[in-house]
């Protein structure tokens, strides 16, 4: 599945979730299902007109989905307890530059990008099991590969919720609007021959998840 059909896909099953969730209102209902219509009975539209139509609709339905909602829609739909959710948030927040929303949108996109990769998965598995392989706190806490995590430096971020990297961790996990598909980074004072950077003083990221990588 490629990039815009795994995003669109995605969005109709956080859509028919939040239907559930919300039954009692309309207004909220009729967005997602307008978003539902433009998939499913538009084929001559576009791809891309389809994705940036529903796009607009489902940012729209977002803003009036409460924080604490959004955590609990990510929990079940990555599989992840709200210990977990907190130690990966803290990992992400403290590799990314200090309070960079784009840089810690950055950290949390290239773990994902890792759950979608073979090797990856293959290596996470080994080691904490087949099941844990695709998971991203397990990705996280792979050994030799987060020092901030080795060194329990990442603690300081613990429950920091306050952060506008925070919000950036919850709002890729929410709306999987993929930003990049490098699987790895080095700080920003390390120099990498064709990475790339997301923000000022941010990290360096490179290593592209390629097709015959990809999950």
């Amino acid at each position: 599945m490629n990039k815009n059909n795994y995003v669109l896909h995605n969005k109709w099953r956080m859509i028919k979730k939040l239907i559930q969730k919300n039954i009692n209102n309309l207004i909220n209902i009729g967005v997602a299902l307008s978003i539902l219509f433009i998939a499913m009975f538009a084929p001559s539209i576009e791809k891309k007109e389809v994705i940036e139509s529903s796009t607009r609709l489902f940012d729209s339905y977002s803003k009036n989905i409460s924080k604490e909602d959004k955590i609990n829609y990510i929990l079940e739909k990555y599989n992840l307890t709200k210990y977990q959710f907190n130690v990966l948030s803290a990992i992400v927040l403290t590799e990314a530059e200090s309070n960079s929303y784009d840089d810690a949108y950055a950290v949390i996109n290239t773990i994902y990008n890792r759950t979608h990769a073979k090797n990856w998965v293959k290596s996470c598995s080994n080691y904490f099991g087949e099941k844990n392989g695709n998971n991203l706190y397990y990705q996280a806490i792979m050994p030799n590969q987060f020092v901030v995590y080795q060194h329990g430096t990442y603690k300081k971020y613990l429950n920091n919720t306050s952060l506008k990297g925070y919000d950036a961790i919850i709002d890729f996990l929410y709306n999987e609007e993929i930003m990049h598909n490098y699987l790895s980074f080095r700080s920003n004072f390390i120099k990498i021959n064709g990475s790339e950077k997301f923000s000022d003083r941010g990290n360096n990221y490179f290593n592209i998840l390629d097709d015959s990588n990809r999950i």
